[in-house]
């Protein structure tokens, strides 16, 4: 008798299967998270360069107009109905050597479904780049 129970207590052959249940969901999660992560990042590195180069066209003497179109155009994979764009001062009050201020915030929407309830749907992001008149 005494045999058996030690044979009994050594049998592992459903061990690692267990293991596997438990860590599966948490390492799926992990991964989808940093797919995430990474998609956020490549459009806020997107938002920032296009509104670096939209206060640059700010700072040459552009209208609001001319700014919207080139920081859509230095980011095209952003989708521009999500893209909110402020430019002061106004055109008008521009002069040369003042600052021009161009901000740019844009909506992401979350797109890994498991991660949804937990980021709860959309991210907000945003960038700002301040040039010299010139």
């Amino acid at each position: 008798m005494r045999g058996r129970t030690r044979a009994q207590l050594s049998d592992r052959k459903g061990q690692a299967a267990v293991e596997l249940a438990l860590i599966l969901p948490v390492l799926v999660l992990l991964l989808l998270g940093m797919l995430q992560v990474g998609i956020v990042l490549q459009d806020y590195l997107q938002l920032q360069q296009a509104v670096e180069q939209g206060a640059r066209a700010a700072s040459l003497g552009a209208s609001d107009a001319t700014v919207m179109q080139t920081v859509e155009a230095s980011a095209p994979s952003l989708n521009p109905s999500s893209l909110t764009l402020t430019v002061s001062p106004s055109p008008s009050e521009r002069q040369s050597g003042t600052d021009v201020d161009v901000q740019g915030s844009y909506s992401i929407s979350v797109s890994i479904p498991l991660l949804t309830p937990l980021l709860g749907g959309a991210l907000q992001i945003s960038s700002q780049s301040v040039m010299r008149m010139e």
